[in-house]
């Protein structure tokens, strides 16, 4: 007899629905191995985050030799700033003395008891050791923050790092890896972000930490800004310069040299406007709805003489008890 009744109908629904569960379940069940997170992909803290989370993946999977040894030779775990250290988990309060078990960057380190670490800067009136072993004394996981030598730069910067609480031959430790970000309030160094820098290695992570420190200069000194983003090389130099739009798309600053009639050209507006070349599309309001945005557009490049393809960044901060934004990008051509 054949299937035609509503009951089968809905008995091959039914079917059809187990057979694509076996799929659903395996993208549920996607493990680091198939991420295949990497040192050198790291740009953010969620990128920090999955990193540690599949190190101690690493280490569950493939136990603690063949781990040390992959956390110092294998570059999926250390390039740059980035590599992986584990350390014993001590109670210094039982005068039980902190040991490095795996530190890539100087495995002299690595073994050797000790309180102290010479570039483990006290600055915020605590002993890192110490916040160490309450941070995961509290929970499995969590971030540390702090003070230690970026070896890649040779500077003592501020370092965010994931820790996350293993079992590392039978003894409690961290295992963690940490990320130095360029653009925070405590960091935004002239010699780091400037707009050579940019020009010479034009990249979207350069675009956000440039634009994000001349918005903390915005931020904290309002139009007072204007001479030091508009005459300052760091925030201007070759095609790259900084500008600053009120909440209305009005410029009110501009490290432009491009200038008609003794006034600087708008950035965004083919004539008067923002939205002019955007098909009347207001990336001012996205920018003030999203308080960040990128954005695609031609601009007159000075250093060419010609327009040309931008990719840009909006920022949107407070100033003065105003809202205004602040903005700069990287040509294409």
């Amino acid at each position: 007899m054949g299937c035609m009744t509503r009951v089968c109908s809905l008995l091959l629904l039914a079917q059809a629905s187990v057979a694509l569960m076996p799929s659903s379940l395996a993208i549920a069940s996607t493990t680091c191995s198939d991420k295949y997170v990497t040192a050198v992909a790291i740009q953010d803290r969620a990128d920090i985050r999955a990193f540690v989370d599949c190190a101690a993946e690493y280490v569950s999977e493939h136990g603690t030799e063949e781990a040390r040894r992959a956390f110092h030779e294998d570059e999926r775990w250390r390039y740059g700033p980035h590599y992986v250290f584990v350390r014993l988990l001590a109670n210094p309060e039982q005068g039980v003395l902190s040991r490095l078990l795996v530190f890539p960057p100087d495995p002299a380190r690595e073994g050797v008891e000790g309180t102290q670490v010479h570039d483990i800067e006290d600055r915020y009136f605590l002993d890192y050791f110490t916040e160490l072993h309450r941070v995961l004394g509290t929970v499995d996981a969590g971030w540390v923050h702090y003070f230690f030598t970026n070896f890649t730069s040779g500077n003592v910067e501020p370092k965010s790092s994931y820790l996350v609480e293993i079992d590392w031959e039978g003894q409690r430790a961290a295992i963690g890896a940490g990320i130095y970000e360029r653009d925070l309030p405590g960091t935004c160094n002239r010699a780091d972000v400037n707009a050579a820098a940019l020009e010479a290695d034009p990249s979207d992570q350069h675009l956000r930490e440039f634009v994000r420190c001349a918005a903390m200069v915005v931020e904290s000194r309002g139009y007072f800004a204007k001479a030091e983003l508009e005459e300052d090389s760091r925030w201007s130099e070759g095609s790259v310069y900084v500008f600053v739009l009120d909440s209305m798309g009005n410029q009110i600053m501009s490290g432009s040299s491009v200038r008609l009639n003794g006034n600087q050209l708008h950035e965004l507006g083919g004539q008067s406007r923002s939205t002019d070349q955007f098909g009347d599309r207001d990336v001012v309001d996205v920018a003030n709805t999203f308080g960040e945005t990128q954005i695609y557009y031609r601009a007159f490049n000075p250093q060419a003489g010609s327009h040309q393809r931008k990719v840009g960044l909006l920022k949107r901060v407070v100033a003065q008890g105003i809202p205004v934004i602040v903005g700069a990008g990287y040509y294409l051509d």
